[in-house]
C-alpha cells in the first residue's frame, strides 16, 4: 500500500510530523510531535495540498488571524502557522484527542438531557465566536469533537474556522471567496443560502448548522438524509 507519508515534510516548524489524522477541503491534518528540546507538545498540522487554488491558499492563510481572535476553551487554540519546507502554508493547533460529538453520545449511550448539556456547551463556543464577528461556516459533528479526561469531565472543542468568514470590515486582510463550483460545505447540515450559493453568509449559517447538528444528535440521523440534500432546501 501507499505510503501516507510519501511526499510530506518529515518537519513543520519546530515540530515532527507522526501521521496523517484526516483530511478537509483544503489539505491534510497531521499528527505532530515538538522535539526541539523545549519541551514536549502535540500539535495537529494542517498543510495546504499541492496544487491549491491561489483563492483558497489565501483563505487558508487568513484562517490563522481568524483563530488568534479566538480564546475560548470551546475553540481549538492557534499555535503556530508558517510555510512549510515544501512552500506550503500550514497551521498547528491545539491537538484534541476526542471524537466527533454525534460518536461521542452514541457510544456511551447518553440521555437526551446529556446530549442536550454537551450541545449547551457547543453553543457557547459559537456565540464566543460571533461576538468577535467569526462565523464557522461548516459546523457539523466532524468539526465538534468531545474528548473526556481522566476527572470524566468532558471537554467540546470546535474545529476548523478554515472557510469562516470575518464580519469586521475593518479588518486589514481580505478572504477570498471561493467559486460557487468550488463550494467548501457540508449540505446536510448547510443553511440554504449557502446551499444556494450565495456570498453573503452571516450568523444565521451557523444557527442552522448547530440545529441540524442537535437534529442529529437527538434523533440520530441527519435532517435530510436524500441523495441531494439542497434539492429538498430549495423547496423551503
Amino acid at each position: 500500500p501507499d505510503d501516507p507519508m510519501a511526499g510530506v515534510p518529515e518537519r513543520v516548524g519546530p515540530g515532527r510530523l507522526v501521521r496523517e489524522v484526516g483530511k478537509g477541503g483544503m489539505g491534510t491534518v497531521y499528527l505532530a510531535e515538538r522535539d526541539d528540546g523545549t519541551f514536549a507538545q502535540r500539535a495537529a498540522v494542517k498543510l495546504v495540498r499541492p496544487g491549491l487554488a491561489d483563492d483558497l491558499v489565501a483563505r487558508f492563510r487568513a484562517e490563522r488571524h481568524l483563530l488568534a481572535r479566538l480564546e475560548h476553551p470551546g475553540i481549538a487554540r492557534v499555535l503556530d502557522g508558517g510555510t512549510a519546507p515544501d512552500g506550503r502554508p500550514y497551521l498547528a493547533l491545539e491537538y484534541v484527542d476526542g471524537e466527533p460529538i454525534t460518536a461521542f453520545a452514541d457510544r456511551r449511550q447518553l440521555s437526551v438531557n446529556e446530549r442536550l448539556a454537551l450541545f449547551q456547551d457547543v453553543c457557547d463556543a459559537v456565540a464566543y465566536a460571533h461576538r468577535r464577528l467569526v462565523v464557522h461556516r461548516d459546523l457539523k459533528p466532524s468539526n465538534v469533537l468531545v474528548a473526556q479526561g481522566e476527572d470524566g469531565v468532558r471537554q467540546v472543542k470546535l474545529l476548523d474556522f478554515g472557510i469562516a468568514k470575518l464580519l469586521d470590515d475593518d479588518a486589514d486582510f481580505t478572504i477570498a471567496l471561493t467559486a460557487p463550483e468550488r463550494r467548501i460545505l457540508t449540505p446536510a447540515y448547510a443553511a440554504p443560502e449557502q446551499v444556494r450559493g450565495e456570498v453573503d453568509i452571516g450568523p444565521g449559517a451557523d444557527i442552522y448548522g448547530l440545529g441540524a447538528t442537535c437534529y442529529h444528535m437527538v434523533t440520530g440521523r441527519v435532517p435530510f438524509s436524500g441523495k441531494n440534500p439542497s434539492q429538498v432546501m430549495h423547496k423551503h
